[in-house]
């Protein structure tokens, strides 16, 4: 019963209503209280039952694993990257050694570090100790590609220098002519042996009994074979390209090349003798650069003999062949 808002109820012992006192707090507590004790159950029962409500309880959990395994994963993948930086770094030691033995400037430490480094990157919900695994890692791949692509640019610049230092190297005069004695200092101004004046000699004479063979001292083709006008007699110029020209005088008539035939380092082109202006059987050899007259004990290589060099670049071309 309900009179001006408030609540009464009838008392069989006293035979007369009573008001009920704080009814409505009282309700209220009571429905608060009953739903909070059915949320709670209702949460109980879902977090071990299969997380019906799809709270996220479990996907959570699922996700700490899932990023402690990832961790881990990062942590052995920081381990190979160490192991391939260093064989990389083994790597730039020999691209140096390489580059120096086939006359290239060694690439310098600020090229190499150049665009290496930088601000940290964002990776979203990772942060901490994953942040920084995985800037870390960010940071050596990045360092990788830039030293690989240097890499491979300095072995290509490498192979391009040595298939001309290799083409080069066929052309450039090395090898004593003939054999026989000569003197080391014969280069330059002396006197005449048969017309008794001073005058430049300019190239360098090799003492050697007539019909002695002379050999081609690098690849080229000859350009003159024959007698000439002056007092070099009997006489052949060979072409080397690079700038390179090579000259054998006093020959016999016994000449085995002519004008233009390709001809390789070792080859007999002639045989020594003593036409011209000579006072005795010999070879005058020279060696001309762009023009310029060279001094061709300069370009005798040390310990290398005319005859075991033919034999060896003819084994070496043999096995090109093969």
């Amino acid at each position: 019963m309900k009179k001006k808002d408030k609540l009464f109820y009838y008392s069989h012992e006293t035979g007369t209503f009573k008001e009920i006192p704080g009814y409505r707090f009282k309700g209220l507590s009571l429905f608060f209280g009953s739903l909070v004790v059915a949320l709670c159950t209702i949460l109980i029962v879902n977090h071990f039952y299969y997380n019906f409500l799809d709270l996220g309880y479990r996907r959570a959990a699922f996700l700490e694993t899932e990023n402690k395994i990832l961790r881990e994963r990062v942590k052995s993948f920081e381990g190979q990257l160490q192991q391939i930086e260093h064989t990389l770094d083994e790597i730039v030691e020999r691209d140096s050694e390489l580059r120096l033995f086939v006359d290239l400037p060694m690439i310098d430490e600020d090229t190499r570090q150049a665009g290496v480094g930088g601000a940290s990157r964002d990776y979203g919900i990772a942060a901490g100790r994953s942040r920084e695994l995985l800037n870390r890692t960010h940071r050596w791949i990045e360092r990788l590609e830039r030293e690989l692509k240097i890499q491979h640019a300095s072995f290509a610049e490498i192979e391009e220098k040595y298939e001309f230092n290799d083409e080069f190297f066929r052309h450039l005069p090395a090898i004593k002519p003939a054999e026989g004695r000569y003197n080391p200092n014969s280069f330059g101004r002396r006197r005449h042996p048969v017309l008794g004046h001073m005058h430049v000699h300019e190239g360098l004479d090799i003492a050697c009994d007539v019909g002695t063979p002379v050999y081609a001292t690098a690849d080229g083709v000859v350009e003159l074979a024959g007698r000439s006008r002056g007092g070099y007699g009997r006489m052949i110029v060979i072409n080397h390209g690079y700038g390179y020209k090579t000259l054998y005088a006093h020959l016999s008539s016994d000449i085995k090349v002519r004008r233009g035939q390709r001809v390789e380092r070792g080859d007999v082109i002639a045989l020594s003798g003593r036409s011209g202006l000579v006072t005795g059987p010999h070879l005058h050899y020279e060696v001309v650069l762009n023009g310029v007259k060279q001094n061709p004990i300069d370009y005798f290589f040390d310990d290398i003999d005319y005859q075991e060099a033919r034999e060896q670049f003819a084994r070496g071309l043999e096995d090109n062949r093969e």
